[in-house]
């Protein structure tokens, strides 16, 4: 059972986190989870998810992804959105900051507007 603070998202990114959670498991207990659910605080429902082959698939790809960009010492610019407010992480990503336009960029700027 995974708590969520709001509510059912268009996108299965809190299904992954859940599979994800239980292949761990599997892993460190070494027996199978075929489900687990998903509470939603604001509607007060439980959501049943099942872990099915492609749903694993889909976790086992984002992981091979996160260990290439790794591997490569490439850390992707967060896309900042209205959900920061609520992330755990803000702190560490300063989104904030994201937003800004880079050195780079304001120079280049710059210098196209001198006459």
């Amino acid at each position: 059972m995974e708590y969520k603070r709001g509510r059912p998202k268009p996108h299965q990114a809190d299904e992954l986190q859940l599979c994800a959670q239980a292949m761990c498991l599997e892993e460190m207990l070494c027996c199978p989870v075929p489900e687990g659910a998903l509470y939603y605080g604001e509607t007060r429902r439980r959501t049943p998810v099942r872990f099915s082959p492609e749903l694993r698939r889909q976790v086992q790809s984002a992981a091979e992804e996160m260990h290439q960009l790794f591997r490569r010492g490439h850390t992707p610019k967060a896309r900042p959105g209205k959900f920061c407010g609520a992330c755990s992480l803000k702190e560490l990503c300063l989104p904030q900051l994201i937003r800004r336009e880079s050195v780079s960029d304001y120079l280049n700027r710059a210098m196209e507007e001198t006459p």
